[in-house]
């Protein structure tokens, strides 16, 4: 049998947002690359021990015969000075070693412009000139001397005597700076170890990036969509920072790859802000959280305007601040997510914490704080794929969540339907049973009306009492006839069996036929047009009309007379074009209605129990008025009155019942 196009929805939603199914990748992720690294050579492994000496040029112009004539200061192993305009020397002293075919290596891989400078050993043992010879993403790599990921160098050495070599660096990015001598099978061994990582580590987000795009399918949420863009971005982040692009997509571009590469890293914080930012919103983190992020993303344009001008020093330092800050931002607003699922909160506060840990220890020495180690020189790989992979199972969670709701809901919707179902079922079997009812006592009240009909026809046989007797009990059948009428009626619109059809009448024509049927039409004091063309449902007129006059005649005090008006009306205020009929009479002795409560279902004041009635008459009014898309409002008036005996005033109360209806 075919699945319904809901049903698979929703199987395929349950297998992407299976907690397991991401704790997986968070395994594969994490775990994978740390065994591969095991496996791999060590990157120290075939490497000389060198001595290391620092001089900085503040004005960037030195020459070497300049720098062979300064104090150098020792240096560390991996030099970090933050972003700087100057240049850095560093010279590089190698004891004697008979081994040969030695290889200088430099790195990190985007570093702009480093220059080094070496003699090479004549046959009869002494150095020859200096020579210049060029590495950095600013030159083309089909001119480098070694066509390898890492900045190469041959360097000649001396079985008896050290060899002394300069490298100078000045470059956009960050000062920082590792210079090792290695065999050249050591640095093949490294470059493959670093294209084996970048391969695993490739394999991992695209692979996220791919099951994002699945998810956003299917789910069609924005947050997966960025998620999809942002690993996209980390992916491609990847590929500038070992150097591959270099080597196989601009060879002979160097420029383009320097800019591209500072574009990348802009461009990759720019969308990890836009996707926390979305993040913060989802979460319903507090307004000032996401304006903050919103701040944020208003600097890229000001960093592109920068690289595409040569000024790509400034608007990388401001990225790195920029990430800092957003790091630290983040930490303390998920605080404050609302977040309901412990699980999900707690995975959520544990993963900005770990970012801003990572980012705080790895972003300060780029800015020139703290020492830098190996993995200072790639800072942004560990934290991005660590942040893939955790973006990835707090979006899945909150799936997973989502879809457990959505069971929920259905579950508990399906339960409702199935209990409204039984109430239909009751209600019908209830209504048959009132239904019945009304018609049973309908028998025995027409045969006591015609009774009541036939003495009364030889009511010269009887006495006055008797007479009056007779009287209230056709009185009597008459009240309650009409409370099993609107018992019916009520019936009828509650079950939704009322039905309603207009047609063009006359309405002051219709008024007057419910006055002339009502209990005391002598007591109806008329005021209106002879003549009024509507379109109105004629069976609902005379109902709602007759039980306001019904009203009007038996809570008014005994003998006084009700004023009965009809109108019409242009449209305005909301309303179409339409008719109002007011119906005015004194307050009797039931006293004044509940204006909440008088078209609610049952209702009768305290005072009305001593007359025949339901409490359905101005209920069913109302809601009738409303199915025609009108309505009935009630207002009470003081009236003076003039007190002759006392030579006061005193004041009458009147009840005003005004129904209106569209005519047209």
């Amino acid at each position: 049998m075919t699945q319904a196009p809901d049903t698979r929805r929703r199987t395929l939603l349950s297998c992407a947002t299976s907690w397991r199914w991401a704790a997986f990748w968070l395994w594969f992720g994490l775990l994978v690359p740390a065994l591969a690294h095991a496996s791999l050579p060590d990157p120290d492994n075939g490497q000389m021990t060198v001595e290391r000496a620092l001089w900085v040029d503040p004005t960037g112009e030195a020459s070497l015969e300049q720098a062979l004539e300064q104090v150098y200061a020792p240096a560390p192993r991996i030099v970090a000075r933050g972003y700087r305009a100057d240049a850095t020397w560093l010279r590089v002293t190698v004891p004697a070693t008979p081994a040969d075919n030695l290889w200088v290596t430099i790195q990190p891989l985007y570093l702009d412009d480093v220059q080094v400078f070496s003699r090479s050993w004549q046959p009869d043992g002494t150095r020859g000139p200096w020579t210049l010879r060029q590495e950095g993403d600013r030159h083309p790599f089909a001119g480098k001397e070694l066509r390898t990921l890492l900045f190469s160098l041959r360097l000649d050495t001396s079985p008896t005597e050290p060899t002394v070599f300069y490298v100078r660096l000045r470059t956009t990015s960050t000062h920082a700076m590792y210079v090792s001598v290695r065999t050249s099978t050591s640095a093949l061994d490294f470059e493959g170890q670093i294209l084996l990582g970048l391969g695993l580590y490739l394999g991992v987000v695209l692979v996220l990036a791919w099951m994002s795009a699945v998810r956003f399918v299917i789910t069609r949420d924005a947050l997966w969509a960025l998620n999809v863009l942002l690993q996209s971005g980390t992916a491609l982040l990847a590929v500038f920072y070992v150097g591959v692009s270099a080597k196989y997509l601009l060879p002979e571009a160097p420029r383009g790859v320097d800019q591209a590469m500072s574009t990348v890293l802009c461009g990759h914080v720019f969308l990890s802000v836009l996707y926390y930012r979305k993040f913060a919103a989802t979460f319903q983190a507090s307004s000032w959280v996401v304006w903050a992020y919103t701040l944020v993303l208003l600097a890229l344009p000001w960093q592109l305007w920068l690289i595409w001008n040569d000024q790509a020093r400034p608007a990388l330092a401001l990225n790195s601040n920029l990430l800092l800050l957003a790091s630290l931002l983040g930490m303390g607003a998920n605080w404050f997510f609302r977040i309901e699922d412990v699980r999900l909160r707690w995975t959520v506060r544990c993963t900005y914490t770990a970012q801003t840990v990572y980012l705080v220890v790895f972003v300060l020495p780029l800015l020139g704080v703290g020492q830098m180690t190996l993995l200072h020189l790639y800072p942004a790989l560990l934290v991005n794929l660590f942040a893939s992979v955790m973006q990835h199972l707090v979006l899945a969670r909150r799936d997973q969540l989502s879809l457990q709701a959505t069971q929920r809901l259905e579950r508990e919707m399906q339960a409702a339907q199935s209990e409204l179902r039984a109430q239909q079922a009751q209600l019908s079997v209830t209504t048959s049973f009132v239904g019945m009812l009304l018609h049973e006592l309908k028998n025995p009240l027409a045969s006591v009306r015609l009774a009541t009909l036939n003495l009364l026809r030889t009511a010269h046989q009887w006495s006055p009492d008797s007479i009056k007797r007779l009287g209230n009990i056709q009185a009597a059948v008459d009240g309650m006839d009409a409370v099993l009428d609107r018992c019916r009626q009520v019936d009828r619109l509650d079950s939704g069996a009322w039905t309603t059809a207009k047609v063009a009448t006359d309405a002051a024509g219709l008024l007057a036929d419910a006055m002339a049927r009502s209990a005391a039409p002598a007591r109806l004091r008329v005021e209106g047009p002879e003549q009024l063309a509507a379109h109105l449902d004629v069976q609902s007129f005379l109902t709602m009309v007759g039980n306001l006059l019904d009203n009007a005649l038996g809570y008014s005090p005994p003998g006084s007379m009700v004023d009965v008006k009809l109108t019409a009306h242009a449209g305005g205020h909301g309303r179409p074009e339409h008719l109002v009929v007011t119906v005015r009479n004194a307050v009797g002795k039931a006293g004044l209605p509940d204006a909440k409560q008088v078209f609610d279902k049952y209702y009768r004041s305290e005072g009305a129990h001593l007359r025949t009635g339901s409490g359905l008459g101005l209920y069913l009014v109302k809601n009738l008025a409303s199915l025609a898309g009108g309505g009935v409002d009630l207002q009470v008036e003081m009236q003076p009155l003039a007190d002759a005996s006392a030579g006061s005033v005193a004041s009458a109360s009147f009840v005003v019942f005004s129904l209106w209806l569209p005519c047209r």
